[in-house]
């Protein structure tokens, strides 16, 4: 499966950047470190001004599954969700745009950008269920980790880094398998050269 780009795009960044660029926007800038739950309050929205944030639910067995990601420039709030029990998850360090969701509707430029960032993320999520439909678990293996790399990952010579930790659990939560099935499939990759394995803990994909 090729990996479509869903990225956001110049278009969305420069409408959002041009509104964090205002002061008002830069009072409302909240720092949330690595590994800490985002509220998810009703009427608020956030705006991702730098940083990788896991949209996450629970699952009736006590498991997770896993939404998607959620990148800079990108935005995420109760707002804009059916689900009552997201709880967003910072992967990296972040610095978040607060606003009451009053705000977008009195800015049209801002509510403009905001829904073509929204649009992007269906797409992606779209996507991310497509990824479900791969025939065997390898392919959906390889097929969430191609997306990832894409929307996220960084040019390097030997294909697209993803600099920033992603589990063995929490591939087996995006796309509904086990744990030590997804161990055992990423065991295979690296021994066919798909995936190589950084010092720093981090995956290239080589596609």
């Amino acid at each position: 499966m090729a990996a479509a780009n869903c990225t956001v795009s110049p278009k969305v960044l420069d409408g959002l950047s041009k509104f964090l660029e205002t002061s008002f926007a830069r009072k409302n800038i909240v720092h949330i470190s690595k590994g800490n739950y985002i509220p998810w309050l009703k009427g608020k929205i956030w705006i991702v001004v730098k940083g990788l944030i896991k949209l996450r639910v629970p699952r009736i067995d006590g498991n997770e599954f896993i939404l998607g990601f959620v990148g800079q420039n990108q935005v995420l709030g109760e707002p804009f969700s059916f689900i009552d029990h997201c709880s967003p998850f910072t992967l990296v360090d972040c610095e978040l745009l607060h606003l009451p969701v009053e705000e977008v509707y009195n800015s049209p430029p801002l509510a403009l950008a905001i829904l073509e960032s929204l649009s992007l993320r269906h797409r992606s999520t779209e996507l991310n269920l497509t990824v479900l439909l791969e025939k065997t678990a390898e392919e959906r293996v390889k097929a969430f980790l191609e997306l990832i790399a894409t929307d996220f990952g960084k040019p390097v010579e030997e294909g697209l880094m993803i600099d920033f930790l992603i589990t063995h659990q929490d591939i087996a939560n995006a796309v509904g398998l086990t744990r030590v099935t997804i161990t055992r499939i990423l065991s295979q990759l690296k021994k066919t050269g798909w995936l190589r394995k950084l010092d720093g803990g981090f995956l290239v994909i080589a596609f």
